[in-house]
């Protein structure tokens, strides 16, 4: 029911009266644990996103719905197979921010790369990833926030699909690119 909900009010027309149009850069960087390899197995792994953001808010930037275009990319440690797996993406984010809390909903893809790193490791051809997740943020302070990503999709390698996934704890900013006034 809940994820219904959220769908129905990040599809829904947004209010204008006491909003207007804004945008801006966002930066995350977070650390956790994936699964992706053939076999699958477990990875450590870490993620950036760049991005710019641009939808509807009030003018505090306490709430608003945005889009997003983010390049972010994974690299995933695979211990068992010596080798790491890199996947730069082009995401697409939906999001909303209420006051401190925003999940935003998002689809990505690029290319997926298995680097060797060890003498006996042999990585694998260029293959391509596509997942779907979501990004959650909790504001500590006006721009800066505490983020999750939750995320699940496939890397296709040679030909075999595998799963690719990941759960990323970390940090995340993100405001308008105009002069902000100074909150108290």
């Amino acid at each position: 029911m809940l994820p219904l909900l959220m769908t129905l009010w990040l599809a829904s027309t947004p209010a204008h009266a006491i909003t207007g149009i804004e945008k801006g850069p966002l930066l995350e960087l977070g650390a956790g644990l994936g699964v992706t390899g053939q076999p699958t197995q477990p990875a450590l792994g870490v993620h950036a996103s760049i991005g710019w953001w641009a939808g509807t808010y009030d003018t505090a930037y306490a709430f608003g719905r945005y889009w997003a275009l983010v390049s972010t990319t994974r690299l995933d440690a695979l211990p068992a197979a010596g080798t790491w797996s890199l996947a730069p993406m082009l995401e697409v984010r939906r999001g909303i921010d209420i006051f401190v809390a925003n999940p935003a909903f998002f689809v990505s893809g690029g290319p997926v790369l298995s680097i060797p790193v060890g003498p006996s490791a042999a990585g694998d051809p260029l293959g391509a990833t596509g997942r779907t997740g979501l990004a959650f943020k909790l504001r500590r302070s006006r721009f800066w926030g505490l983020t999750l990503r939750v995320e699940a999709g496939v890397d296709v390698v040679s030909s075999t699909v595998r799963p690719a996934g990941g759960v990323m704890v970390g940090g995340g900013f993100a405001r308008p690119a105009r002069k902000m006034e100074k909150t108290k």
